[in-house]
């Protein structure tokens, strides 16, 4: 994946789809590497898409890590755009 746009949705589709997840884990589904991640994630918390949510223990690393999910009013974009589409 190249284009940093393209990047941002599938992240926001992942989250849509999976509620919640740590960098390395939403990385990992989305084909991302994780110095991209933190870029990427930085992005959507500053855009509003994407909130800290707390911290809990990632599955892909093992280790105590931020967890990101989607702000209330991106989830409820994306539902209202999923349902238009189907």
């Amino acid at each position: 994946m190249k284009n940093a746009a393209t990047q941002r949705e599938r992240i926001r589709q992942y989250l849509h789809a999976n509620t919640c997840g740590t960098r390395n884990e939403i990385g990992k589904a989305c084909d991302i590497l994780t110095q991209t991640m933190c870029a990427r994630l930085d992005e959507l918390e500053e855009l509003g898409h994407v909130v800290r949510f707390g911290r809990r223990i990632c599955s892909e690393t093992g280790a105590l890590n931020i967890e990101y999910r989607l702000s209330g009013n991106q989830r409820a974009a994306m539902t209202r755009k999923a349902g238009r589409a189907a």
